[in-house]
């Protein structure tokens, strides 16, 4: 059993009376870095070879508001705020939204 499950009793945190598992703080994460990883991408085929550094802050859930990742590089930074709703979503509007902080932070950032 993972060892952060473990410490917390296998009992899944809640969210207003939702319960959830370990799954959806994970997928929120690899979405995240799904999101510094097109950046870094974008901004290193833009011509700026510098390695992306990053800052979060992140809450649980909707109801807390937007996410916000912030992304620098050696002289740049840039601010990718999106809704919990949108980062985890999978409809167009979503993927949209999602894509053009993508090319908006890129922009930002060369």
């Amino acid at each position: 059993m993972d060892s952060a499950v473990a410490s917390h009793g296998g009992v899944s945190p809640m969210i207003g009376k939702d319960p959830i598992t370990v799954d959806v703080p994970r997928e929120f994460h690899r979405r995240m870095a799904a999101i510094i990883d097109a950046v870094q991408a974008g901004v290193w085929q833009a011509g700026v070879h510098d390695l992306l550094g990053y800052a979060t802050d992140y809450a649980f859930g909707q109801q807390r508001g937007t996410q916000t990742l912030v992304l620098k590089s050696k002289h740049r930074s840039a601010y990718v705020r999106l809704h919990w709703d949108t980062v985890m979503g999978d409809t167009d509007d979503d993927r949209q939204l999602v894509s053009l902080a993508i090319t908006s932070a890129i922009n930002e950032l060369t």
